[in-house]
């Protein structure tokens, strides 16, 4: 494993950790980035989606890492019912998981082009 795959994945489990922490804070600790929930959501696990494509390369590895997203996202909608000054709605947790899917889909995407590129050019 090369280290830029290992500080990869540190990244991405990094990542999954701040999340986690910045949904069950109250909602006046949490930071407003981009000023909608909707787009901080789907931008949030966009990256660690993508994050998670490009340090884990196996088919099984992408498929548990985005149901491990989506049950993750929606842990959190969850919790966040019982935390003063949060909301939980499914908008958040369906805009988390298809940016978790999108993530990774964009990472296997530019993956295959770039190896079906490099297979062309040496013929």
């Amino acid at each position: 494993m090369t280290k830029l795959v290992m500080l990869t994945r540190l990244g991405a489990w990094l990542a999954v950790l701040t999340i986690i922490v910045l949904s069950v804070v109250p909602g006046n600790m949490r930071p407003h980035a981009l000023g909608n929930d909707y787009y901080e959501h789907f931008a949030a696990y966009f990256i660690i989606g993508s994050l998670l494509a490009f340090g884990y390369l196996r088919p099984m590895q992408l498929l548990s890492s985005g149901v491990l997203l989506a049950i993750c996202a929606a842990s959190l909608e969850f919790v966040q019912l019982w935390i003063p000054g949060r909301t939980s709605n499914v908008g958040g947790f369906a805009t988390a998981m298809v940016g978790a899917w999108v993530g990774l889909l964009v990472i296997v995407v530019l993956r295959r082009a770039h190896e079906r590129k490099f297979a062309v050019s040496y013929k």
